[in-house]
């Protein structure tokens, strides 16, 4: 894992975007982002995100590959995974293979890029405005985890602006200063 200010350029989604100012996991921990990295065998990785499942209540898993021969319409997906929006349930999502991109919003409103790769666990925490990309690399596999019924609803901004999650997660921010 690799944190650092975004550049804003409007170079391709999935280039690096590295602004050269790092993020540290302590500024990422005051956003509600948690980052672990797995270096285990597979099955004590297995192991261990078992054991998250039973500590935050998650029911179900799945995995999704994203690669232009691998999931269909894929230039499309790409475009609404980055597009800016919020969940209302945490995502949570542990790299099996590839590489990517989460960028999330810090507490000033500027992005932060995560560069996410094989044995990361990744928690983006309910309400935060973030976005996905692969890297140059154009493949990943991730497990998903969920507390119920695998789905994937996004709430785009300005809509979520006023969402109960976003304004619960804001205050949590505020209150962790």
């Amino acid at each position: 894992m690799r944190a650092y200010y975004y550049d804003n350029s409007t170079a391709d989604q999935r280039e690096l975007h590295d602004s050269g100012h790092a993020v540290t996991i302590e500024q990422l921990r005051s956003m509600r982002v948690e980052y672990t990295k797995l270096s285990g065998t597979p099955e004590e990785n297995l192991k261990q995100i078992n054991a998250l499942c039973v500590e935050r209540g998650y029911q179900n898993r799945d995995e999704i590959a994203i690669s232009p021969t691998l999931l269909e319409n894929y230039e499309a997906k790409l475009k609404t995974f980055f597009a800016e929006h919020i969940h209302e349930d945490e995502e949570i999502r542990f790299v099996l293979e590839g590489r990517g991109f989460f960028d999330v919003r810090d507490k000033a409103d500027k992005w932060v890029r995560i560069l996410v790769e094989q044995g990361d666990l990744l928690v983006v925490p309910a309400g935060i405005y973030h976005r996905f990309s692969l890297d140059t690399s154009n493949y990943i596999r991730a497990m998903r985890l969920f507390k119920e019924d695998p789905k994937w609803t996004p709430i785009n901004r300005p809509e979520a602006d006023t969402n109960k999650q976003r304004l619960d997660y804001q205050r949590s921010v505020t209150e962790f200063c």
